[in-house]
Formats: structure tokens, C-alpha cells, sequence
């Protein structure tokens, strides 16, 4: 048995392929956080055991993540042709 892991070049193709689409991205271990507009509107965490990307999308910005979610998918699934992809929608814990 092995531990899978993944090139950091590649971690970083990710960021540096957001950031060209004005999509902030920051990246730390297997996680990122983007930005669009000033808003955070999705997470990203690859599970590189179980060759897994989940895309979560936060619902209090949604308005904000729709225009670019296809782009951010497409993106995902260039750099990482043979994981799955998973989409989660988060809704907000707090009532406004």
C-alpha cells in the first residue's frame, strides 16, 4: 500500500489557471479558496486517495459564482482529467 500525492506544480497549475480568468484562488495543502468579484463563492479539496475533487459552491454568493461555474469546472477538469468531480451546494448556517 502507498500514499497517493500530487505534484505541487500541478496544485499550482490550478491556482495560476483561476487567477488568469480573474477567478482569485489561494491554495493551501489540497484545499483552495476563490474568489470572484470580491466575494468567496466555492472551495475546492482534492482527495488524492480516492482520486476526488469536490467543488463546494456557497449559496449566501451564488448570484456571483453562476457566471463562472462552468469555467471553473471546465478548469478543474482540464488539470485533473481522471478524478471525479463533485459538486456540493453549501447554504448559509445563518438566517439573514
Amino acid at each position: 500500500m502507498y500514499t497517493r500525492w500530487v505534484n505541487p506544480r500541478k496544485l499550482d497549475e490550478l491556482v495560476f489557471k483561476l487567477r488568469e480568468n480573474n477567478i482569485f484562488a489561494s491554495r493551501h495543502s489540497y484545499s483552495y479558496r476563490l474568489l470572484y468579484n470580491g466575494k468567496m463563492i466555492a472551495g475546492i479539496h482534492l482527495y488524492p486517495g480516492y482520486k476526488e475533487v469536490v467543488l463546494r459552491i456557497y449559496m449566501s454568493n451564488i448570484e456571483y459564482a453562476e457566471p463562472v461555474l462552468e469555467l471553473i469546472k471546465n478548469i478543474i477538469r482540464k488539470i485533473f482529467p481522471d478524478y471525479k468531480l463533485n459538486i456540493h451546494y453549501i447554504k448559509p448556517l445563518i438566517k439573514e
